[in-house]
């Protein structure tokens, strides 16, 4: 299921909004009504997949499990079931550009349940699919004869070395490109530290 036609997109027509935040909600909102409204308790054979790792809605699940908590009234009319208790019971793709965020979805729904997804050859997909999965997904021991000490995945993958440089690798949230940030103890080795990034990217 991918969004389209996002609610809110005439008062937000700048900056790209209909696209970066019009769509996440968009597939959010579509989530939520199938588990209120009960049809995922009654169709429990539908098999049903979410584009772009499921929009917002896995990551403010706590939010939406809380208020169904907290207000029945409004949010259990329909059904009474906590909707974290449908964990699983979708696929979600795996297009979220972000490969932590990729780590947390795979945490929640597991493995199975998350499907390659590519929005190629559009801005916002990835130009060969599951590239990001693959290539930020390795545990390197050492790149380009540099040991690493720590890998970081908070904020797209960060290499930290033996000699206290450093190398970031983060997509893109809008082109189909992984860009590669670093530091050194001088220019000339953070050149080919950036160098050697790219080469451990392309190969």
């Amino acid at each position: 299921m991918h969004p389209w036609e996002m609610m809110g997109e005439k008062e937000m027509q700048k900056y790209w909004l209909p696209w970066l935040v019009g769509m996440p909600a968009e597939t959010s909102r579509a989530i939520c009504s199938l588990i209120f409204s009960g049809v995922l308790e009654k169709c429990k054979n539908l098999r049903i997949c979410f584009a772009h790792g499921g929009g917002s809605f896995p990551y403010t699940l706590g939010r939406i499990e809380h208020g169904f908590q907290v207000r029945p009234d409004l949010c259990a009319i329909d059904n009474p079931h906590n909707p974290r208790n449908y964990l699983g019971k979708f696929w979600l793709d795996s297009l979220v550009h972000d490969a932590a965020m990729l780590d947390y979805l795979v945490k929640l729904i597991g493995a199975e349940k998350v499907a390659l997804g590519t929005d190629y050859p559009f801005p916002l997909g990835e130009e060969i699919a599951g590239s990001l999965k693959e290539k930020l997904a390795r545990e390197p021991s050492e790149i380009g004869g540099k040991k690493i000490d720590n890998i970081n995945r908070m904020d797209g993958v960060k290499f930290v070395f033996a000699d206290k440089s450093w190398m970031l690798m983060r997509p893109s949230g809008t082109e189909p490109l992984v860009r590669i940030y670093a530091e050194a103890e001088n220019k000339e080795v953070l050149e080919v530290l950036i160098e050697q990034g790219r080469r451990y990217l392309l190969g």
